[in-house]
């Protein structure tokens, strides 16, 4: 397997493992010390970057991203967050 591909897999794993951690389902949609974004806005960040640089931009996949929305959404329930991850990986 590539070594470019594994690192991004291993690193979707992580963020999925991170989001999974969170006990209350409404902490991912706060923001806390200096963070400036909420962990679910970063999540649906890394999501729709590589979705669209990998998936749009080298893949021809069709995806079309909406970047404004990946900061502005709220309140998506981590179900919805690791889906979007796992299809970020395939």
């Amino acid at each position: 397997m590539n070594t470019y591909k594994q690192l991004f897999l291993k690193n979707l794993d992580a963020l999925k493992k991170e989001i999974s951690l969170y006990k209350n389902e409404e902490d991912v949609w706060k923001i806390s010390g200096d963070m400036k974004n909420t962990p679910g806005n970063l999540c649906l960040h890394i999501c729709g970057n590589l979705n669209h640089f990998f998936g749009a931009e080298l893949g021809k996949t069709g995806y079309i991203r909406e970047r404004d929305l990946e900061f502005s959404r709220q309140n998506v329930s981590r179900e919805e967050l690791i889906t979007g991850i796992e299809n970020t990986k395939k």
